[in-house]
């Protein structure tokens, strides 16, 4: 034998077998990939999604009930862009063999994202990106633990419309898809129940000028505004629009739902109605337990994203547990869980891989989100 060609030989098998045992499932380690901003201005969502899954990682592990299985993420920073989510995607699964991703942040990325997992048949799961058609459009391996914008705007338009009388809204969104659907969705709810929308105008992220929407919306005499966005293009038209003289209540998505809204609003956010996603009243001694172990190992109390993030692994946890480890198992394990207890509060994944929670609002008071009780369900 020729010793020249048997080392390179070796090392080629041993190479393949690494791939094999990698992305065959026959290793106990599970490589979870997930995506979002960590960088540039959206990386307070990216950082708080990534520090639930971070904490819920470590509780799955130290349980030790995964089959033996052991849970280890790769983050990757998006910057918020979604070509760089592509390429993200890709490289978790194709070379550094991710059985699953979670992400992203924003809806254009994490549909950027499914495209790549749907082809390489790697489920994705999403704890935050709320367009409808992320899940609603028979992606067989795209889940979402998280209510989607149709259900939110829907709940919005019913108490704009219902309890509050409001019969003429002016709408401001962002451009991209988050905030577009959701302005979409919301006129599309509330003219089903009468409510007439007296102005459409719209802004795209990193814009702080707002003159112009602004002075037509005012001309058009809203007795309300809803503004569906992220949180500081949102605060910064709300101040705008109080400064403006524009003083009819304000109604926004839980892109808003995050205490540097708060911050950046200040006083103009008083009083402020919108969709909140994490009550922790609603999560009983999961929430409590949560909101804990995140305060002592990140010194700060968890945010919306933290607690989605969290149960979109605890989730992943639940299906690896009855799966093999494999992409398919995990996903067909995820396609079966009907109901589940999160943080966030009871759940579970409809035939589509999408969140059937309710949705709650809250009220800002006194620089705080209030949170509205939800009658009939169960805590």
């Amino acid at each position: 034998m020729n010793n020249r060609f048997f080392i390179p030989s070796l090392a080629l098998i041993l190479a393949v077998a690494g791939i094999y045992f990698t992305w065959g499932g026959k290793t106990n380690r599970i490589i979870i990939g997930v995506i979002g901003p960590l960088t540039g201005p959206a990386a307070a969502y990216g950082k708080s999604h990534e520090s639930g899954i971070q904490l819920a990682v470590s509780h799955i592990n130290s349980a030790g009930n995964t089959a033996g299985k052991v849970i280890e993420v790769i983050s990757a920073d998006d910057q918020n862009d979604k070509v760089i989510a592509a390429e993200a995607a890709r490289d978790l699964i194709y070379k550094k063999g991710a059985a699953l991703i979670i992400g992203a942040i924003s809806s254009d990325n994490t549909m950027n994202i499914q495209r790549i997992c749907e082809i390489a048949k790697v489920p994705v799961i999403t704890a935050v990106s709320t367009n409808p058609f992320i899940t609603r459009v028979n992606f067989p391996y795209s889940f979402r633990c998280l209510s989607d914008d149709n259900v939110q705007a829907n709940e919005l338009a019913r108490y704009t419309v219902e309890k509050l009388g409001i019969r003429r809204i002016a709408i401001i969104h962002d451009t991209n898809k988050y905030g577009s659907e959701g302005a979409r969705t919301y006129r599309r709810n509330a003219e089903k129940l009468g409510q007439k929308i007296v102005a459409m105008e719209e802004f795209s992220a990193g814009d702080i000028n707002f003159r112009t929407q602004i002075s037509r919306i005012k001309k058009a005499s809203p007795e309300g505004i809803v503004i569906w966005g992220l949180f500081k293009e949102s605060a910064m038209v709300l101040k705008h629009c109080r400064e403006a003289g524009i003083n009819v209540p304000a109604f926004g998505g839980d892109g808003m739902a995050l205490p540097a809204f708060l911050t950046l609003a200040g006083i103009s956010a008083e009083n402020t109605v919108l969709t909140y996603p994490f009550d922790p009243e609603r999560g009983g001694l999961d929430a409590a337990r949560f909101i804990e172990s995140y305060q002592k190992r990140y010194n700060i109390l968890p945010d919306s994203f933290a607690a989605h993030g969290y149960d979109a692994m605890k989730l992943v946890g639940m299906a690896i547990m009855t799966s093999d480890g494999t992409s398919d198992s995990i996903r067909d394990s995820l396609s079966r869980i009907r109901s589940y207890s999160g943080v966030a509060g009871k759940g579970g994944l409809d035939e589509t891989g999408n969140e059937t929670r309710r949705v709650q609002l809250a009220f800002v008071k006194n620089g705080a989100f209030v949170p509205m009780p939800l009658t009939g369900e169960n805590k």
